[in-house]
């Protein structure tokens, strides 16, 4: 393996982080063509490099299964944040509630 070699493939896994954030953001009916996209991009680099299928077989396998554990890592991170905010903005409606002083109607209206 040769330094400039194992630097694009230190790339490709210092950018999972990355492509898994904008896979998480596609709708999940995309995600897996989204998935199928990344896998082919990644086994095309190793190819490109010069490795044997064999090699180039593990390599993807090891990054896709950590990209997919990413991906499902941000889609957690983004549920708790959205459950999160639902229960500050409830808690927020709830105070506001208890503030409002009722307006009592006079006979005449």
């Amino acid at each position: 393996m040769t330094s400039s070699s194992e630097e694009v493939l230190e790339a490709a896994v210092a950018g999972i982080s990355r492509v898994a954030l904008a896979i998480a953001e596609i709708s999940t009916e995309h995600r897996a063509k989204a998935l199928e996209a990344a896998e082919r991009s990644y086994r095309h680099t190793v190819q490109e490099l010069g490795y044997e299928e064999g090699p180039v077989q593990g390599w993807v396998s090891a990054v896709m299964l950590r990209l997919q554990t990413e991906v499902r890592n941000q889609e957690s991170t983004k549920q708790n944040l959205l459950e999160a905010l639902q229960e500050e903005l409830f808690q927020a409606a709830t105070e506001v509630d208890k503030n409002v002083i009722p307006i009592e109607r006079s006979e005449e209206q």
